[in-house]
């Protein structure tokens, strides 16, 4: 998937006002049977020191293409899932058009959630 993909992560540094600024993320739970079994495995707790060892999967020209179109176009990340249950997972890309990860709160990747995942 190269579309839309919103994050309440607000802790994690690939997170801009909702956006996900990282230029592929990758979903975990390959035998996960609801969202709250799956996770963002790109979540990367805010601090300068991840901020800059993360700079390699920055998003940039999607950023910049968002802020001209009012946040739309297919400007967000790549994601891969290992979510094998997700009906959107083929061949371990996201096809769902728009993607929701919800953690809010979290410090660490174990508490986010895809919650597009649907069986």
């Amino acid at each position: 998937m190269s579309g839309n993909l919103a994050c309440n992560a607000t802790n994690c540094t690939h997170n801009n006002s909702g956006m996900c600024t990282a230029n592929s993320i990758h979903v975990q739970g390959a035998n996960a049977h609801s969202s709250e079994y799956t996770q963002c495995g790109s979540f990367t707790e805010m601090g300068i020191k991840n901020s800059l060892s993360n700079v390699y999967n920055m998003n940039i020209g999607g950023e910049v293409k968002q802020s001209f179109n009012n946040f739309s176009g297919g400007t967000g990340p790549r994601i891969v899932c290992d979510a094998i249950n997700c009906r959107y997972n083929i061949n371990k890309d996201c096809v769902a058009n728009f993607v929701h990860i919800n953690g809010v709160g979290a410090i660490s990747s174990n508490r986010t959630d895809c919650e597009t995942f649907k069986i």
